[in-house]
């Protein structure tokens, strides 16, 4: 005998996890694009465990970087800070979830600045990225990169790792572009990008010589 059989195949629901950081008391928060890109239901979970509904305001793929909302009043929020004032060796503050363990936070200090984006290919993607040794894992983006006083001057992104964990090198947008790009995320929620056809490298000891630099600083 022969047996129709029919089977169902139960929907698959993707769950991920990151982090954000509160800018505004009434609930405006910024967080990675890559944290909320393709979510169809987001929940922020706050430091009191309350777990509110969030929509989204706006995102953008080519700084990864979103903005959502929660409702609410005279929130705690997090300060702006300038990151164009930062050194290398200053103590910052990385704050997350990293692996799922909520609001965590690791001490560092700033190992670099100006840092390219290693892991993209397109060259219109901004630059200049804090490199810090802070700890920051999977879990960590999106949370905000503070300094000693409290502000937030970047926000984590992304880790270089030949294990895919933590090895010394984490990397956080600076505020100079999330700042003008959050406000451009509320306002219209998106941004509009502006594109110049040149390029700008080093001045190594070759290309000096092509061009006959003499002082190649």
């Amino acid at each position: 005998p022969f047996f129709n059989h029919q089977f169902r195949q139960q929907p698959q629901i993707e769950h991920g996890i990151g982090s954000g950081v509160l800018i505004s008391p009434d609930g405006y928060i910024v967080t990675n694009n890559h944290v909320i890109n393709g979510a169809v239901d987001i929940r922020v979970t706050l430091k009191d465990r309350r777990i509110l509904p969030a929509k989204l305001i706006g995102a953008d793929k080519l700084t990864d970087l979103a903005v959502i909302k929660i409702n609410g009043n005279d929130l705690p929020n997090a300060p702006w800070g300038d990151s164009t004032q930062l050194r290398p060796g200053e103590t910052v503050l990385a704050f997350g979830n990293p692996f799922g363990f909520n609001f965590t936070v690791t001490r560092g200090i700033v190992s670099a600045l100006n840092r390219p984006n290693p892991l993209s290919q397109n060259r219109r993607a901004p630059g200049a990225f804090i490199q810090t040794d802070a700890a920051i894992n999977p879990g960590n983006s999106g949370g905000p990169l503070v300094n000693a006083r409290g502000e937030v001057i970047g926000i984590n992104t992304f880790l270089v790792s030949s294990s895919d964990s933590f090895s010394g090198m984490g990397f956080a947008i600076p505020t100079q572009i999330v700042h003008p790009t959050v406000d451009a995320l509320i306002r219209d929620g998106k941004v509009r990008h502006g594109y110049m056809g040149i390029g700008i490298s080093d001045v190594t000891p070759d290309n000096a010589r092509f061009f006959h630099v003499e002082n190649n600083e």
